[in-house]
């Protein structure tokens, strides 16, 4: 989208939230960017992203902290010779366009000359050992618990970066810290994740499906191919959206309560039909423990919860339930036996 098209999309928008904007000005510059975008899908698809993200996941805070952020580029737009506006009026839109425009640049980011420019970026990498479970604070003053076995990458110049971009290996619950001018983007196993300023889980274990689980806020999650994003899927708190490896779908989900997501925080584990070889890989990785077994269980599931336990509290109920024996030799658990229910 070149500049004097986003020009025409922010002043859409900002007509559009005026409230003293006639219907036949909003309908003009509705049509001006639909015939912009004609028969060309991908004009089309960068239209709507833009006009659906500002209805569905841009927010401004009540207290006016907007304003601030914005400062800088309401210094740009009055030195750029456009059809003139009344700034103060239009605000609330045009920082929600800023993020958009973002947004849509980030998109588009890996098609482009620009992504040269990581070439020069310093990436900071921190890790949770097994048996361990790390806070960190990013450099934007963003909180990141990070789950046993996890890794969490990002350059060192995140609190000043247009896009806040980091990569997650693993699991990990975010309290991002809000600024609507700057998203924060999460890429993982197969997805994107990108929010303004909330709290969210994502579980995202190689060779595992993928899921996002929101507990505060709006979080806009897609399906990222090589770089190419789909369509996000918008998520509210108590949602979920899991990746579908075998169908490459998103699917959202309505949860009772989000806060068991995040209940590893605590050391508590949750098994709800869990295949066992996900179960077993829960496991070494919490309790920093290697298990070997003499058969295969891929076809078994587990259901039950665990709280902070020693682990021979969950080997227990796993020998109870599977009927299996083992025995745990300093940090190795062999099973010999066992079927499924």
């Amino acid at each position: 989208m070149d500049q004097e098209t986003w020009k025409l999309v922010l002043e859409y928008l900002a007509v559009k939230e005026n409230a003293r904007s006639s219907k036949a000005e909003i309908a003009m510059l509705k049509q001006k960017l639909y015939d912009w975008a004609g028969n060309d899908r991908a004009r089309m698809e960068q239209l709507e992203e833009a006009i659906s993200l500002w209805e569905n996941t841009a927010e401004l805070p009540d207290d006016g902290s907007w304003k601030e952020s914005f400062a800088t580029i309401k210094q740009q737009l009055d030195k750029t010779p456009v059809k003139k506006l009344k700034i103060a009026k239009w605000w609330p839109a045009a920082i929600a366009a800023a993020v958009i425009g973002a947004l849509l640049f980030f998109v588009n980011y890996d098609k482009t000359p620009w992504a040269n420019n990581q070439n020069t970026i310093i990436w900071t990498t921190k890790t949770a050992q097994p048996g361990k479970i790390v806070d960190i604070m990013l450099p934007d003053s963003s909180e990141i618990w990070l789950n046993s076995g996890s890794s969490i990458s990002f350059p060192q110049n995140l609190k000043h970066a247009d896009i806040r971009t980091v990569k997650l290996n693993g699991e990990a619950f975010f309290k991002v810290k809000r600024d609507p001018a700057h998203p924060f983007i999460v890429k993982s196993e197969n997805i994107q994740t990108m929010v303004l300023g909330t709290s969210f889980n994502i579980n995202a274990w190689k060779g595992y499906s993928p899921q996002v689980t929101v507990l505060t806020g709006k979080v806009a999650v897609s399906r990222d191919s090589a770089g190419v994003q789909s369509a996000a899927v918008h998520l509210l708190p108590n949602q979920k959206v899991v990746y579908d490896i075998k169908t490459a779908r998103l699917m959202r989900e309505n949860v009772d309560d989000a806060k068991i997501a995040i209940d590893w925080r605590t050391g508590k584990m949750n098994f709800d039909q869990t295949p066992m070889e996900e179960v077993f890989q829960t496991i070494s990785r919490k309790y920093a423990i290697k298990i070997i077994s003499d058969q295969s269980f891929k076809s078994c599931q587990l259901t039950a919860k665990f709280d902070n336990v020693a682990i021979n509290e969950v080997m227990k109920t796993i020998s109870l339930t599977f009927d299996i024996q083992y025995t745990i030799n300093k940090q190795t658990i062999y099973i010999k036996g066992g079927k499924c229910n």
